[in-house]
């Protein structure tokens, strides 16, 4: 999904790190401007690669990043399967289709479609093709725009990887920040970058393990310029998301037709988050898991008050 960006950014106060982004902080001072210094050679892994966009066209040709994705995973000795939807799912989120059959489609080898969402994809996909052991990996993308900030929350590309999560499997979703076709002109850089940050945490990796249990990345990759480094970020809570509704066919708050018309956001990005990162022209890299837990420190005393509730 893309949305224009029309807004005018600035630094925000300062937020402390999560204990994630800290285990994780040595894997992304090994990512130098251009990438991992690792190169593209790491063990051949068993990778699902999804999308919200879809596999759409003779051979993916109308959605040439997630090409560009498979095509260099292949090329680094990954064994790829493709699972995508067969629709663009953009904004769908971790949606899933409940109680409605999913149609699965095999248009080339190792390519496979689903009637769904990116979640569906996920979720069949696991089940059916690698019903006899998970994917090593499940990588979602390249989408062609960013998923920061209140992006990241609606996006089926991160949806994609949330999906594989709850599923055990590591999982990496990778955006290019910028207009469609900056996207589509900036796909090998980030399909290479991805080989290559897969490799680096393959060198890095404990027993087998990409990434710490439960764990998964979301990678934003600026268009507009040679990406300057790699910074680790927290998804940034003001939001980036601006929109207003109007009526086509009546009168304002009256029935009728209304389209959805974005705006310029409302707030600016904070300090270390992956919304200022990718306005320095820098690689975004917001470690994220799915769990929904609000993690409150006990002096709040929100917690403790909430047992004291009389049933």
């Amino acid at each position: 999904m893309h949305i224009n960006d029309q807004r005018d950014r600035v630094r925000g106060p300062a937020r402390a790190p999560s204990v994630v982004v800290v285990l994780l902080a040595a894997a992304a001072l090994a990512l130098g401007a251009a990438g991992p210094a690792f190169g593209n050679s790491s063990p051949s892994l068993r990778i699902l690669i999804t999308n919200d966009d879809g596999w759409r066209g003779a051979n993916g040709a109308d959605t040439p990043l997630i090409v560009a994705l498979r095509d260099a995973l292949r090329a680094a000795g990954h064994r790829v399967t493709v699972v995508a939807p067969d629709s663009d799912q953009s904004g769908t989120g971790t949606r899933i289709s409940l109680f409605r059959p999913l149609t699965l489609v095999n248009p080339g080898p190792s390519v496979w479609t689903v009637s769904g969402s990116p979640g569906d994809s996920v979720f069949l996909g696991t089940n059916v093709l690698f019903n006899t052991a998970k994917p090593d990996l499940v990588v979602s993308g390249i989408n062609p725009g960013g998923n920061y900030s209140s992006l990241a929350i609606h996006s089926g590309t991160v949806g994609a990887a949330l999906s594989a999560l709850e599923l055990g499997i590591p999982a990496i979703a990778v955006s290019i920040d910028g207009s469609t076709a900056q996207s589509v002109a900036a796909k090998d850089a980030a399909a290479a970058y991805t080989v290559r940050l897969i490799a680096a945490l393959a060198a890095r990796g404990r027993r087998g393990r990409l990434l710490p249990d439960g764990v998964g990345l979301n990678v934003n990759y600026p268009a507009q310029t040679t990406p300057k480094k790699t910074v680790l970020t927290y998804q940034d809570p003001n939001s980036y998301f601006s929109w207003s509704y109007g009526n086509s066919t009546g009168a304002f708050g009256q029935p009728g037709v209304y389209n959805q018309v974005f705006g310029a956001p409302t707030a600016a990005p904070s300090r270390g988050s992956d919304w200022e990162a990718i306005t320095k022209g820098e690689i975004s890299i917001t470690p994220i898991d799915d769990d929904l837990t609000a993690h409150l420190p006990p002096a709040d005393g929100l917690l403790q008050f909430l047992t004291r509730v009389t049933p």
